[in-house]
């Protein structure tokens, strides 16, 4: 291998036996190859005898270049997910909450720095009897969390699924804070299931 000598280093490339028993065999070479040595980064088949003619192919499969590679695509997706005015979908939020005498939350979104889209919400109550269970939404109004809807469930309407457009006459909710909760009227608590599913971004 004396002609490498005088010329660049090959390391991290793939060295390919052109003849012999082996032809055809590629590995990375694995050392600096300026000294006239090609050291493959794991056997060949056998010996490679001296005479055996060898080609090296500019192919770089190094783990050192996947880490490099798999660093660099690690970073541009945080980019991503840190990228102002991106919504990323997060995973479907079931619930089960007993609508009380006290307001319970079916949703409070409301981290820092953070805007939220709802895209969907679906509930469903058991039957209040002759108690009504009040869905409330709030909004932020100059910046005040504000009661800016609601919706009433009683024994007549409790078999359907609700869903934003049955309650508030809104396909989406978006915001910077959002909260919606539901209450009883008196009595004993009510089940309230449903799920929601909403994307949120940095602001």
């Amino acid at each position: 291998c004396g002609d490498l000598v005088n010329q660049p280093d090959f390391d991290g490339n793939h060295v390919v036996i052109i003849d012999g028993a082996y032809g055809g065999q590629a590995r990375n070479i694995s050392g600096i190859t300026t000294a006239g040595v090609v050291t493959p980064a794991s056997n060949f088949g056998g010996v490679i005898l001296a005479g055996t003619t060898f080609a090296i192919l500019p192919i770089r499969t190094t783990p050192a270049e996947v880490a490099a590679l798999t660093a660099l695509v690690v970073a541009l997706i945080a980019d991503i997910e840190g990228a102002i005015g991106i919504f990323h979908e997060q995973e479907d939020v079931p619930f089960n909450v007993p609508a009380a005498l006290a307001a319970a939350d079916i949703l409070h979104l409301d981290d820092a720095d953070t805007r939220y889209i709802v895209r969907s919400l679906r509930l469903k109550c058991a039957d209040p009897a002759l108690e009504t269970v009040t869905v409330r939404l709030y909004e932020l109004v100059n910046d005040a969390l504000t009661e800016v809807d609601s919706f009433a469930i009683t024994n007549a309407n409790f078999a359907t699924y609700h869903s934003m457009m049955d309650m508030f006459g809104l396909p989406h909710l978006a915001g910077d804070e959002l909260q919606v909760t539901v209450q009883v009227s008196a009595g004993a608590a009510v089940a309230v299931t449903g799920q929601y599913s909403f994307g949120k971004t940095n602001v």
